[in-house]
This record gives structure tokens, C-alpha cells and sequence, in this order.
């Protein structure tokens, strides 16, 4: 099943990328306080890197195997916020895997609780997944609120994640929300 071109919450639409936004990508995946907390992003980071990541994004969503989305508030859908994703997990048939980012003018006004909810409410409804993961530093304290606010339980802590931009291993929070889950939080279940 195709995955919804747009989606719109109460003060979101989140929709796919566009050239148009490279300049936000270059400057808010540039800043530190979000690469940081980033599994793959270089840093610094350049227009290349945006450009080369937004081919990618659209081969990869061509191909079924995952979608990104911006995040824009409504009314304002030029103006990216951040980005959040799910990708097809190869390993695990009927499994997802949910990344995101947001520029830190954005954090603690609930907008990425909010658009997370949104892919992930899509990738049930629409999809058909029958579960969701998701992985964030035990340091980042907002990417840990948003996964248990959204009803994602830690599945376990990985003490030995790679991450690239510190160097060395760390511990890596693992989640994940099950169908069955997120259908009794919806009443559905």
C-alpha cells in the first residue's frame, strides 16, 4: 500500500522533501545539538551532504523501502522544523523503523510527539506494520519523552551502539511499539 503523500495533524502537515529546503537542512543538521544525537549525520554538514541525502530520500521512498516526511506547521509548509522517517525493516518483514529530527527552536512544544504520532499512526492504519522501532541516546532526554509518550516500550538497552560522530560505542536505548499496543491506545484493541 502506497504511503500517504501528506499528513496533517492539528498544527502539522508533514510532507515529503523538497529541494527547497536545503538551505534549513544544511544550517539545523550543521548544528551540533542535533548531529550529536544523530546515528549517521555528518558533521559538519554541508549542502553536498543535503543534496546527496535527498536523492536518497526519494530512491528509498521510489522503492518502498522507507518515508521521510518534513515537518511544517500549518499554514507554513515552506518552512521545515525537522524531518522524521520510517524505513522497511529488511530483517524483520512487517517491522519499522522510525528516526527523526528536529531544529532545537522547535523542541519542548510537543511537535515532534506530535508528528512522530502521525507516521506512526500511518504506518499501522495505512501500512498495515505490525510493529515500530525506534532507538535514542540514553543522553537525549526529549527523543526518550516523545517514544514513551507515544506508547513505545524500552526493549532493551544496546551497551555497545555505534556512534559515529563521538568515535566510540555508547549505550543505545532500543524501543519498540507493537501493533497490538498501539490498537489499545487507539481503542482499537
Amino acid at each position: 500500500m502506497p504511503w500517504p503523500t501528506l499528513l496533517h495533524t492539528p498544527r502539522l502537515t508533514l510532507r515529503p522533501l523538497v529541494e527547497g529546503d536545503l538551505p534549513v537542512l544544511v544550517r539545523e543538521l550543521g548544528r551540533w545539538e542535533v548531529a550529536e544525537w544523530l546515528i549517521r549525520v555528518p558533521h559538519p554538514y554541508a549542502e553536498a551532504d543535503a543534496r546527496w541525502w535527498l536523492e536518497d530520500c526519494a530512491a528509498k521512498e521510489a522503492s518502498g523501502d522507507r518515508f521521510h516526511r518534513a515537518i511544517c506547521l500549518r499554514g507554513a509548509e515552506d518552512t521545515i522544523l525537522g524531518a522524521a522517517a520510517i524505513g522497511v525493516n529488511d530483517f524483520a518483514p512487517g517491522d519499522g523503523e522510525l528516526g527523526y529530527w528536529l531544529t532545537p527552536a522547535a523542541w519542548g512544544r510537543g511537535i515532534m510527539t506530535e508528528a512522530a504520532g502521525a507516521l506512526v499512526d500511518a504506518a499501522f492504519r495505512e501500512i498495515g506494520m505490525v510493529r515500530v522501532r525506534s532507538a535514542a541516546d540514553p543522553g537525549n532526554h526529549g527523543s526518550n519523552a516523545v517514544l514513551r509518550k507515544l506508547g513505545f516500550r524500552l526493549d532493551r538497552v544496546d551497551p555497545a551502539a555505534p556512534r559515529y560522530l563521538r568515535g566510540d560505542p555508547g549505550p543505545m536505548n532500543l524501543y519498540r511499539l507493537d501493533r497490538h499496543d498501539w490498537e489499545a491506545r487507539h481503542g482499537r484493541g
